[in-house]
């Protein structure tokens, strides 16, 4: 399908339920804008570079943009059909958005607009579009909490627009875990749409788990902005979904202000994984510690593509990136994409990415002591991911994160690795 057809075909959508559409979300009048910034944009092609690699045909299985009604059962229970829940992390308060709707009683008030997404960020406008509700969390102090959201068949074949807001007030601590879920017959599109304001002094450390089934396509767009020495700390795991795209842009705006991402893909048969993540150091002493690791197996493919700009006024910046992928299969591909964007003098930087195959000595090292082949292969795939996966310091997410990876990789289920 043509691109401008596709796009035509979405505004089509939209304005057969604009009126529909309720305030809670989004407002009328912010609907409306995204929808013409969409239209002035155009949808993205893979002729520009930050869509070099998204698989932007996927979105021509969808045979509807607009949401349909929730699976949520009267009462505040969830629709039967759904995949069952992972059991609570002590300690978390939870919250269940079923096909983009909470569950129980739905947000009432008016989530704050964030603007309007740029060019790079330009699916994030199909959520402003389309959201029916919204996670606002504004925490002041300290929190721990779980947002789930799952898809439903109820939404197969359609769509479904999750939406997340945190505000986190001066000095708060917050621990928040995304996680998507669920699984449909046909294609749909789960777009969801991520915003997370960070407040002087304080942290947020933001776990983000996607392992929706394998019809679903996945648009994700996530804005972030830290200020004076406050920290943010992501943690993601990519396993699920058909085809699965990650934008997201960090602003670092105050002095010492930090940003620490770590996040995994691992993909098997045709997935594709694609993840632009843009890190903006625009205050003095900002840091950025980026790292990626990424397993593509049969024909799968996997980008990352990381971008970091430090501002002229951003002396004693320190960004680092680590970047690597590994091949798995004759037709498998990654495509890292490191890049700074350096205007002042008083900076650290350092970067590296690599991209290959196992390391044949390693393999040699097992081999010389008596470890069969397979297992060696097996031992030396699951150590690539470890860096990531042990960063995630909750015992009972990095538990579901491991079996997550793990079922993606057969020949690391096969040895035991994780028992």
């Amino acid at each position: 399908m043509a691109q401008s057809a596709l796009l035509d075909r979405i505004i089509h959508d939209f304005e057969a339920v604009a009126t529909q559409l309720t305030d809670n979300a989004v407002s009328r009048d912010a609907r409306k804008r995204a929808a013409q910034e969409l239209s002035r944009l155009g949808w993205p092609t893979a002729r520009d570079e930050q869509w070099r690699y998204a698989n932007l045909r996927a979105f021509d299985r969808v045979s509807q943009f607009s949401p349909v009604s929730a699976g949520v059962a009267q009462g505040g229970g969830v629709a039967e059909g759904l995949p069952q829940l992972p059991s609570p992390l002590p300690g978390f308060e939870r919250l269940i958005f079923v096909d983009g709707m909470r569950t129980g009683t739905p947000s009432s008030a008016t989530a704050p607009s964030n603007g309007l997404w740029p060019a790079e960020q330009r699916l994030g406008l199909l959520c402003d579009m389309f959201a029916r509700d919204v996670a606002s969390l504004r925490i002041n102090g300290t929190a721990a909490i779980e947002v789930l959201f799952i898809t439903s068949e109820v939404s197969s074949g359609a769509a479904v627009y999750p939406r997340l807001q945190v505000h986190l007030e001066r000095g708060g601590q917050l621990r928040l875990v995304e996680r998507h879920l669920g699984s449909t017959a046909n294609p749909t599109l789960v777009s969801s749409n991520v915003t997370m304001s960070v407040d002087s002094g304080a942290t947020l450390a933001h776990y983000r788990l996607q392992q929706c089934g394998p019809s679903t396509i996945f648009s994700d767009s996530l804005a972030a902005e830290v200020a004076t020495d406050a920290s943010y700390s992501v943690r993601q795991v990519s396993i699920g979904a058909a085809t699965a795209r990650t934008s997201a842009q960090v602003r670092l705006t105050g002095r010492a202000a930090a940003v620490d991402w770590k996040s995994i893909a691992v993909g098997r048969g045709e997935q594709v994984h694609d993840l632009a993540l843009k890190v903006e150091h625009l205050a003095p002493a900002t840091r950025t510690e980026e790292m990626f690791r990424g397993i593509a197996e049969q024909r799968a493919r996997i980008a990352f593509s990381g971008h970091m700009f430090i501002a002229a006024q951003a002396p004693g910046s320190d960004a680092r990136q680590s970047l690597r992928g590994l091949i798995e299969g004759s037709g498998a591909e990654i495509d890292l994409r490191p890049q700074l964007e350096i205007n002042t003098d008083d900076v650290k930087a350092q970067h590296g990415a690599t991209t290959g195959q196992l390391d044949e000595n390693l393999l040699f090292y097992l081999l010389a002591r008596g470890v069969d082949r397979k297992t060696a292969r097996a031992l030396l795939k699951w150590a690539f991911l470890g860096d990531v996966l042990r960063a995630i310091d909750l015992p009972a997410l990095r538990s579901a994160a491991e079996h997550g990876a793990a079922g993606q990789l057969p020949d690391v289920m096969a040895i035991g690795a994780l028992t």
